[in-house]
This record gives C-alpha cells, structure tokens and sequence, in this order.
C-alpha cells in the first residue's frame, strides 16, 4: 500500500465559513462596572461640589449677618459685657420703653412737667435723671432730640450759693465737657436739644430723660 497517497486522500479541508473568532479583548484600564454604578458616582460627586458650594455661601451669609453699622450698636435690646471676675460674657438687658446706650438704660418721658416731677418720676423707677459722661454720650442725645423732635430736662441745676452748675450726683459740670446757653441764676435747670444744652426755670413744663444701669438678665 501506498502510504504517501492515503494519507493525502484523508487531509482536512478548512473552509473559511468555520473559522472561529475571539471576542475584543478591553484595555486594561476599562471599567468594567455596571452602568449604575456610574450613575451613582456622578450623582455623588456632584452631591459633593453641591454641598461645598452650599458652605461657602453659608459662611459668608453669616460674616454679612454678624456686622453690625455703629447705629445698631446702641438699638439692639441686648448688649453683651465681659466681666472682669470670671472672664464671661454676660448678658445685659434694658426693660421695654428703655434704650440701652454702652453702660445705661435710657428712658424718655411721654408726658411733660416741671424739674423736680422727673427727677421724682425717674427716682420711682429706680432710676436718675441722666448724667451726660463725655462727648459721644452729649452727641448721642443731640440726635436722638432731633429725631424726636423734643428738648429733655437732665441731671443738671445751678446752684446759686456757689454760683456753678452741678450734676445731680454732687459733681460739678466740666466746662469743656458742654456749655450752658442762657443765664445762670436761682432756679436755673438745664435743657438739652436738637444742638445745645441752655439754661431754663426749673418750674417750666418740659420732658426729661432718665438713666439706670443696665440690668443683669
């Protein structure tokens, strides 16, 4: 037998409709997660970008809320004093009708009469007739006259015996501190307006104006 023919008669014939193809092979870096997890990754990061977005808003609401003009720091309700013995802060308040300024509570009279009726009227409140302490206190009160449009008695009276003028504590008026207008005579109380502090009889029909301390709340 011819060995070389039959094994030539028996060899394979490949036809190209059977031949077998691989799947693409992925690079190695592509994910390989469910579309889901995509989705929830974007949406976390976008979360995020959010959230930090939203505090730096925040923050800098709260910087614009916390600053107050000067005006504000005499018409808030509460003013906040640090105390000396202990180191913190307390709280102080003024009762309703009363403006607190640095230190005091102010008090102006709605009805009108002579001197010596407020300075009974703010001793029943536990209270004095005010006692203007410098400068910025004097201009404080010339506003407030113009704003509302009246002239206040305070705690200021001559005293015609030792011919001075003295507040109502026994100290005597710093003439650098404000001038009276007016004449200085028996019976003389001052009278602070719109723009000076003048002398009038203390029998005259006016308002006045009253101060206490701040009250610890």
């Amino acid at each position: 037998m011819d060995t070389s023919r039959f094994y030539g008669s028996v060899k394979t014939v490949k036809t190209p409709g059977n031949k077998y193809v691989s799947p693409p092979s992925l690079p190695p870096d592509a994910c390989r997660c469910p579309h889901w997890h995509r989705l929830a990754l974007k949406l976390s990061c976008a979360g995020l970008i959010f959230l930090f977005l939203s505090l730096i808003g925040l923050s800098v609401l709260v910087r614009f809320l916390v600053q107050k003009t000067p005006i504000e720091r005499y018409s808030v309700a509460a003013q906040e004093n640090r105390t000396k013995s202990t180191g913190r802060s307390t709280i102080l308040t003024c009762l309703r009708h009363w403006h607190p300024y640095r230190g005091k509570c102010l008090f102006m009279s709605q009805t009108s009469g002579p001197w010596a009726e407020g300075l009974a009227d703010c001793s029943v409140k536990e209270a004095t007739l005010l006692l203007i302490e410098d400068e910025e206190e004097l201009r404080f009160i010339h506003d407030f006259s113009k704003r509302k449009g009246q002239q206040f008695f305070i705690g200021l009276n001559y005293v015609p015996a030792e011919k001075i003028w003295k507040w109502i504590n026994g100290s005597i008026l710093n003439p650098h501190l404000l001038r009276i207008m007016g004449t200085d005579e028996e019976n003389s109380c001052a009278i602070i307006s719109q723009t000076e502090v003048f002398s009038d009889f203390c029998s005259a029909d006016n308002r006045w104006i009253c101060q206490k301390k701040l009250k610890h709340d």
